[in-house]
């Protein structure tokens, strides 16, 4: 009878957690600045959606992306491992080995769900990394139509999101929201600009890293203005799809036990990356030359106080990103969290906490910083560390606010910041922090002796 007792006890106590699970949605932007929402002090965004999500939520000032582009960055939100550990470039070969933040949730009673940009594998179909369903458009080979109802260029995989939504209401799920949003080519609908307003362009109020941006922009024929207009309507496009889809969960009465999450996978890109548009792209976007010429200036994503660097830079304005959270009475309100440096790799040490799953932390580079999450403030126990999967690309970590740029060219030195004073890495350090250099040179090198000695890439071109 005691036995009995006992195991009904255990089943009630286990459908209880299961009970208070949260729902989770995953939204992640591309190629989005830190300063580009409103939230985050741009001066002309139009991103109320957003805006609401933080002020309901708490923001992080100090979330860090994994990589500088695409694959990078979501490999180490899906997997809590930084991209250079993997031999064969996961864009190419998936993950091999690895266990997936998707499949854990899955086996744990998830309902799993993805919806937009890929670039984690050549395979897409449903069961790839314990994902349910996969609605990416067109399975990435960029056929992307635009919507004529006026949306933007992401308001499909929203719609299929909330359809998923919909039919999993009962929970729990997981659902990935992958933005191409605001990847080039920013080419927004007459719609869309129309729906944005207009803008007077003051350039004062911006850094002056934006400003050389705008100067680029000047001596390419442009007119930094109305470059400025293209790309924040194309970012109100994402924000009113995010407005749709939080009303969903009202209208649904989820709101209260959904975590909805949303970030960036790296920094702004740079003005020059849309001088290198490939002619494929140029064809594929079926316009006259000054018609492409003037697209490719639309790369107006602000990287903030964070000064310098953007896409394909480990420096801060590459790899510090937007990140909100709301969970409604779990997630404190109206919170901005300055303190926990916090990482892509530990997502999925951090929902695992959350959702009762056990792992071991030793299999995983990132760390559980759920503590921040729910209202405490992280304190990381291990570094950060960036590289690109080839074997000669620079590496860099980040240790408390140490921030150490490595260098394999013996004719450049390394550079050493201390982003508690300095998060524009505007002052290296290396010459007046010897010790400290010497110390966090070893501690990368250590690292780096970690790494595949080669690596394996595809014919695939990585974005």
């Amino acid at each position: 009878m005691k036995r009995l007792l006992l195991a009904v006890c255990l089943l009630f106590a286990l459908s209880l957690a299961a009970a208070e699970r949260p729902n989770v949605i995953f939204i992640l932007a591309d190629d989005l600045g830190w300063g580009d929402l409103g939230c985050q002090g741009h001066p002309y965004a139009k991103t109320p959606n957003l805006d609401k999500l933080a002020a309901q939520g708490t923001r992080f000032t100090k979330f860090h992306a994994t990589g500088v582009t695409c694959c990078p960055a979501r490999t180490g939100l899906m997997t809590g491992k930084f991209p250079a550990t993997f031999q064969k470039y996961p864009a190419d070969f998936g993950f091999g080995s690895r266990v997936t933040i998707t499949e854990l949730l899955k086996k744990s009673g998830y309902a799993t769900g993805h919806f937009g940009k890929w670039h984690i594998g050549s395979v897409m179909e449903p069961g790839t990394y314990g994902i349910d369903v996969i609605g990416a458009e067109e399975k990435e080979r960029g056929k992307r139509k635009q919507p004529t109802s006026g949306r933007g260029r992401d308001a499909p995989m929203y719609d299929q999101a909330i359809a998923f939504i919909e039919k999993h209401q009962a929970g729990p799920f997981y659902i990935n929201i992958w933005d191409h949003i605001s990847h080039h080519p920013v080419n927004p609908s007459p719609e869309v600009l129309e729906a944005f307003g207009s803008l007077e362009l003051d350039e004062s109020k911006f850094t002056p890293a934006m400003r050389e941006k705008f100067a680029t922009c000047k001596k390419l024929g442009g007119d930094p203005a109305a470059h400025l207009r293209a790309f924040l309507a194309d970012v109100k496009s994402m924000d009113d799809e995010v407005g749709r889809l939080l009303a969903k969960l009202d209208e649904l009465g989820l709101r209260e036990n959904t975590l909805v999450m949303f970030s960036s996978d790296q920094g702004a890109a740079p003005l020059q990356d849309q001088t290198m548009l490939g002619e494929k792209m140029k064809k594929n976007l079926k316009q006259p030359k000054d018609a492409v010429d003037q697209i490719r200036m639309n790369s107006m994503g602000y990287a903030g106080p964070l000064f310098r660097g953007g896409k394909h830079t480990d420096l801060e304005g590459g790899v510090c990103v937007p990140f909100i959270a709301r969970w409604p009475s779990k997630v404190p309100a109206g919170r901005v969290d300055d303190q926990s440096v916090i990482s892509g790799a530990d997502w999925l040490p951090s929902l695992c906490a959350i959702t009762g799953i056990p792992i071991d932390a030793a299999d995983f580079d990132g760390e559980d910083a759920s503590k921040a999450l729910l209202g405490g403030t992280h304190v990381r126990t291990k570094m950060l560390f960036w590289k690109t999967n080839t074997e000669r690309s620079d590496p860099s970590l980040l240790a408390g606010t140490w921030k150490l740029h490595g260098s394999l060219r013996k004719k450049i030195p390394p550079t050493l910041y201390n982003l508690a004073d300095d998060p524009g890495e505007q002052n290296d350090l290396a010459a007046k922090e010897p010790e400290r250099l010497k110390k966090l040179t070893a501690e990368l090198e250590a690292w780096t002796a970690t790494l595949p000695a080669t690596y394996e890439h595809g014919e695939g071109k990585e974005d």
